[in-house]
């Protein structure tokens, strides 16, 4: 994995080598095996005859680890040059489709199969693509910079664009150190509401992120086209019983989980008790492949009990298995070096044994982890997919003309109206945040519902008539929830340990699979899971079966008591943050006091995150 970086002016004027500098420095922890820079109309690396264009990047060698594969890499005449994260995981199938296409290669890497693919291809190269990456690639003939994520968005590309120059990194920081530190107060708020910032925006005002599944074309006279070239599958339901769907789905689990162990480096995965994790690190003990394992507790006395499972798991399947059990004192320090390798702030409690079990498993000498992130998504795994408690288990009855008809009525509780007009925002409402700490940022109801429709345009498509609900909410959790927390945050702190984090349950193949089954076998009325289940029947602890769904969430309300006086005196400075002045925070910590809001802790944990992230990053 790596860190790539570039600038490309629109006015003729030569890259500034030294804020390319910048942007590539600050991505050293991505890779630090190599790093290089090249500019146009130079005799640094002379990309281009054009002087306004330069590439930085910084490797984290994983597939062929020799120089020849370094970067920014060149290819072809008039030459292809190409800054380059991620890995191809069918890239062999490729090089050898290209080799019969009369291409030649003079490395083993996967980033010169993107750079042939591409020129031999064009744009559609990219529908051929089996892994995850984020890459901009300077095409000389065309005297444009095409620039492109992977389908789920596991590897991120941030950018800036104004009148005069188009500027990109890995992580909205870098950019940030050029003098792009404003907050944009819109995402402040979509932040509050959901405890990340979905869709295009950061946190950062003026920079933006390209969405997965997306490419675009940059000119060198500052036009712009950007296209989707990936979408979730449609369902077919195809007729097919839950035995078969089991066998076929655990064959292509079995076949990501081998190419995703491809590598010339060591290799480890997260192992929690769950169903994921155990069932990667089953399928990875078919290649006969040995690999670390690492999982974590926590020491409130209730979620280290899956320390167990995850320990027997990793005795039945011969890992290489540590463990760490966080303590709440440590919360205030795992949370500083969390976010301070972070780009955006999420108030996901999943952040402090990321970060823990990353650094440990650098600290082994492991450079790729495989993590479960995904299944969930994948296979319905979430309860709020069915409505575990009654009132949601109601709404989700409804029908979408009565929610619709409804959420009209309710235009004065504008959450609740938005809610019931939009799926997406019922999805993003369940998944975290506070709606009522998002309120306080304007002066009235009416303002408020007016933000939540402009974020619904943003984010949710027109439903369709012809998506079953289950899969809509899926395909929500799929193209928003996963890419705005869960792999951004995956990616970000397992870089911030020069750690490649890779994620065998999102392979598109597993995906266009899974999606095209009728929704009956993922989940019914009183159970998620149900395919995952079958498959992972005689692979995963008996335990896991029937223990409640935690991974590595930890216990937030325990974190926010035992660390008051810390937490207290730093949610409190949110107050000094001009996009926050108008928080209440004194009626807050009220609240706690009196124990009358039943979400305290999570809203309590949602500002103390924030203001870590910020004062470690925007007020620096």
């Amino acid at each position: 994995m790596c860190g790539i970086a570039g600038i490309l002016t629109f006015d003729g004027r030569p890259v500034d080598a030294e804020a390319l500098d910048m942007l590539t420095h600050a991505l050293a922890h991505r890779g630090k095996d190599h790093a290089a820079t090249v500019c146009g109309g130079t005799s640094r690396g002379r990309l281009s005859a054009y002087p306004g264009i330069g590439l930085g990047h910084r490797r984290l060698s994983i597939i062929d680890l020799s120089s020849e594969s370094d970067q920014p890499m060149a290819y072809g005449t008039p030459p292809l040059w190409i800054t380059y994260n991620g890995e191809l995981y069918n890239f062999e199938a490729l090089r050898a489709e290209l080799t019969g296409l009369g291409c030649h290669f003079r490395t083993g890497s996967d980033t010169e199969v993107v750079l042939a693919a591409y020129a031999v291809w064009g744009e559609s190269c990219l529908t051929r693509f089996n892994g995850m990456f984020a890459f901009a690639l300077w095409d000389e003939a065309k005297q444009s910079l095409f620039c492109a994520r992977d389908p789920l968005g596991i590897k991120p590309f941030y950018f800036t664009n104004d009148a005069s120059a188009f500027q990109f990194a890995s992580e909205a920081r870098a950019l940030a150190r050029l003098g792009r530190r404003d907050l944009d107060g819109e995402a402040v708020t979509a932040y509050l509401l959901a405890m990340y910032v979905p869709g295009s925006r950061s946190m950062y005002a003026r920079v933006h992120k390209l969405l997965p599944g997306r490419f675009m074309r940059v000119g060198r006279d500052g036009t712009i086209v950007t296209r989707q070239y990936w979408r979730p599958p449609a369902s077919e339901a195809a007729a097919t019983s839950l035995e078969a769907a089991a066998v076929k789905l655990r064959g292509l689990l079995d076949r990501a989980v081998a190419a995703q162990l491809r590598s010339d480096v060591p290799v480890g995965a997260f192992l929690s008790g769950g169903f994921d994790s155990g069932m990667i690190v089953a399928s990875a003990a078919l290649t006969g492949t040995t690999i670390h394992t690492y999982s974590a507790g926590f020491d409130d006395g209730r979620q280290a009990n899956e320390l167990p499972i995850a320990r027997s798991l990793a005795a039945r399947y011969g890992t290489r298995h540590r463990e760490r059990v966080i303590r709440s004192e440590e919360l205030a320090s795992c949370l500083d070096r969390a976010m301070a390798c972070m780009s955006e702030p999420v108030a996901d409690s999943a952040v402090v044994p990321t970060y823990c079990l990353s650094e440990m498993a650098a600290e082994d000498g492991v450079k790729v982890l495989l993590s479960g992130t995904g299944g969930d998504e994948v296979f319905a795994g979430y309860p709020r997919y069915i409505g575990t408690a009654w009132p949601r288990r109601l709404l989700l009855r409804l029908s979408p003309a009565v929610r619709k008809g409804a959420g009209t009525l309710a235009r004065r509780n504008a959450a609740l109206s938005a809610r019931l007009r939009h799926r997406g925002f019922d999805m993003l409402m369940t998944t975290g945040g506070s709606p009522r700490l998002a309120r306080f940022a304007f002066a009235d109801e009416r303002a408020f519902g007016d933000y939540l429709d402009r974020l619904a345009a943003d984010l949710f498509p027109a439903p369709s008539p012809t998506v079953d609900a289950l899969y809509e909410h899926m395909q929500f959790d799929l193209t928003v929830y996963l890419p705005d927390l869960l792999l951004m945050l995956l990616d970000q702190l397992t870089m911030a340990h020069t750690v490649e984090g890779r994620v065998p349950l999102l392979d598109v193949d597993l995906i266009a699979a899974s999606y095209r089954l009728p929704s009956a076998l993922h989940a019914s009325s009183t159970e998620t899971r149900r395919l995952m289940r079958r498959m992972a029947a005689d692979r995963v602890d008996p335990r896991t079966l029937t223990a409640p769904k935690q991974g590595f969430s930890g216990p937030v309300e325990q974190w926010m008591t035992d660390n008051r006086s810390t937490v207290e005196e730093r949610t409190r400075a949110v107050c000094d943050i001009p996009a926050l002045q108008s928080m209440p925070v004194d009626d807050l910590w009220a609240d706690g006091a009196r124990e009358r809001h039943p979400r305290w802790a999570m809203e309590v944990f949602s500002l103390f995150t924030f203001a870590t992230w910020y004062y470690g990053h925007a007020a620096a």
